[in-house]
């Protein structure tokens, strides 16, 4: 075991390292930036209706429209921004504090789109979103990086 800690443990601790959270970052803002354009297409087609799946939904169903735009510039635009713009090590320490909002927004958006959306409004169980618990732990790792 020894051996194999020697063998392994050099490929962790290499500058190549970056890679894997630069994977995290672009795959995160690349999901949420592309569930996003369908929603700003439907809603810059019809401006005036919100979202079907949105009015439904507890507490969100009450403001459908204002929901709408706001999960829309969320997804479209936020997330994907400041996971970007916080992997940027140049922009000093503000780059830190974008990623924890982009993080922080993310692992929000996800937890309404499970609990609420997933398991209060579809009645889906837990092997059902396997896909948007990936996206939360990803948005989480944002959050506390």
């Amino acid at each position: 075991m020894n051996l194999l800690n020697k063998a392994v443990g050099s490929i962790s601790e290499t500058r190549m390292g970056i890679l894997s959270e630069w994977s995290l970052r672009l795959a995160l803002a690349f999901l949420f930036f592309s569930h996003g354009l369908p929603k700003i297409e439907s809603l810059i087609s019809a401006p005036g209706e919100p979202f079907g799946y949105v009015v439904p939904m507890a507490f969100f169903g009450e403001f459908p429209l204002i929901s709408s735009y706001l999960v829309t510039a969320a997804e479209l635009v936020f997330i994907p921004l400041f996971i970007f713009v916080g992997g940027l090590k140049f922009i000093g320490p503000n780059a830190r504090a974008l990623s924890t909002l982009g993080g922080l927004i993310g692992a929000c958006t996800m937890l309404i789109i499970i609990f609420v959306f997933h398991f209060g409004v579809k009645g889906e169980g837990i092997l059902d979103v396997k896909y948007q618990l990936s996206l939360l732990a990803m948005s989480l790792y944002f959050l506390f990086k």
